[in-house]
């Protein structure tokens, strides 16, 4: 009985979560196609702030009155300020805003194409959704969870490093910054990802430490070359890193998390990361100029 309730009081508030991810990002979408960029950034901002307060301070709470609730929420504000769980509560805020912020500068970038907004839109939400609902019991109770449930937040993190490349190297070429600006941004994502992947497995360690730095250096230097081989079409740019990005990460999870990586793995993962980069490289315009 409890378990029921306390299952339909997540699916209430995760749904809550998706509605207004979902909303406050067609809000964007109008706004920007507006061309109103200020606004456009102040909404961004607050949207940011009720989904930050949503998943730390009530996603935990069972919806049965006013009083309860307000209770809750005092005891959480407690809990959540302590130093110890508040930086152990950040690990779980990484991929949601990574998948946020990533997706409102991809608006910002292409702010007059309805169709490549709706779709960005309907992507992310979705992976903010799979995020709110699953991420949680991945990060406390991981052994618990089920292949089908590591697999749904393993494609959410893909979509998050893929969202992550594109909208780097597209704000970089908008604003005609440097590559030293996109190369240190891929590796501190890059970084940042592993050590959220790390985290979920319990896996952190001074040996997980040197496999994100030099995970991070890889695409750095990956980074480095396509800035001077891509132009335009920082998609497929972004689809290169994700595919090394994929391959790195399998690799190690294989061999540092699971330990049962054969060579058979290892050519799995280096046939999809050569038949990406046949189709990316036979498609890609490198001669293409704005």
């Amino acid at each position: 009985m409890n378990q029921a309730a306390g299952s339909r009081d997540r699916t209430m508030i995760v749904a809550i979560a998706a509605a207004v991810s979902f909303l406050g990002l067609e809000s964007l979408s109008f706004v920007i196609g507006q061309y109103q960029v200020a606004i456009f950034l102040q909404v961004s901002f607050y949207v940011y702030l009720f989904l930050i307060f949503w998943q730390s301070f009530v996603f935990d709470l069972h919806l049965k009155g006013v009083h309860p609730i307000r209770r809750g929420l005092k005891e959480r504000f407690g809990y959540m300020l302590e130093r110890g769980h508040w930086l152990h509560f950040q690990n779980y805020l990484v991929l949601p805003g990574v998948i946020y912020w990533m997706t409102v500068a991809l608006l910002y970038l292409r702010p007059f194409e309805e169709a490549f907004k709706q779709t960005v839109i309907v992507f992310s939400t979705l992976a903010l959704t799979i995020g709110f609902w699953y991420l949680k019991k991945t990060f406390y109770r991981h052994g618990e969870a089920s292949r089908n449930t590591r697999q749904l937040i393993f494609l959410a993190k893909v979509y998050a490093s893929y969202l992550a490349f594109a909208a780097s190297l597209g704000v970089v070429r908008y604003f005609g910054l440097g590559v030293g600006l996109f190369v240190a941004v891929v590796f501190c994502l890059t970084f940042l990802l592993f050590y959220q992947a790390f985290f979920q497995h319990h896996s952190l360690n001074f040996a997980a430490f040197r496999l994100m730095l030099a995970a991070g250096s890889l695409l750095a230097i990956l980074a480095y070359i396509i800035f001077y081989i891509w132009n335009v079409n920082y998609y497929s740019a972004a689809l290169v890193l994700t595919a090394f990005y994929n391959t790195i990460w399998g690799v190690i999870h294989h061999q540092y998390i699971d330990r049962d990586l054969t060579r058979e793995i290892v050519l799995e993962y280096v046939a999809v990361l050569f038949l990406i980069l046949v189709i990316v490289f036979s498609t890609t315009n490198f001669a293409e100029r704005i």
